[in-house]
C-alpha cells in the first residue's frame, strides 16, 4: 500500500512559477531546496499532499500538451477560486459549470485552467458564494 504522494512539476524557471502557486493558489510554502543538481520549492496542498516545483535541465518553455495530465483541487468554493485565477491572467479552459455526473440534489462543478507554464488544473466541488 502507498503511504503518501507528491505532485512534481518541473520548470525552466521555478522561481517565477512558484509565485503563482504561492500568491494565486495560496499554497503554503514549506521548503526551498537549493543543492547541486536539485533546486526547487515544496508546497503543502493539504496534509500529506505536497507539490514540488523544481528546476529540470530538460524542461524548456510551456507544456506542449497541457491536458495530458490534469490535477484536480477539490473545494467548496469553485467560483471564488475561478475568479482569483482568472484575475491573475491565467488561461481559463472552462468557466465553472456543472459536471456530467452532477444531480439536482448534488450539484458538482468544475473549472479548468492552466498555470503560467501550461500545466492543467481543475477546481472541483461546490460552486460556493
Amino acid at each position: 500500500m502507498f503511504s503518501k504522494y507528491r505532485i512534481l512539476i518541473f520548470s525552466e524557471n521555478p522561481d517565477e512559477l512558484m509565485k503563482f502557486y504561492r500568491d494565486v493558489l495560496e499554497l503554503k510554502l514549506e521548503d526551498k531546496l537549493d543543492i547541486p543538481n536539485d533546486y526547487g520549492y515544496m508546497f503543502e496542498v493539504n496534509g500529506e499532499m505536497k507539490l514540488w516545483i523544481g528546476r529540470h535541465s530538460e524542461v524548456k518553455g510551456k507544456s506542449k500538451e497541457p491536458v495530458r495530465h490534469i490535477i484536480n483541487l477539490y473545494t467548496d468554493e469553485v467560483q471564488k477560486w475561478y475568479k482569483k485565477v482568472k484575475a491573475s491572467g491565467a488561461d481559463i479552459l472552462c468557466k465553472p459549470e456543472l459536471t456530467p455526473f452532477a444531480t439536482r440534489d448534488e450539484p458538482f462543478y468544475v473549472s479548468t485552467f492552466l498555470d503560467p507554464e501550461g500545466n492543467c488544473w481543475q477546481f472541483m466541488g461546490q460552486l460556493g458564494k
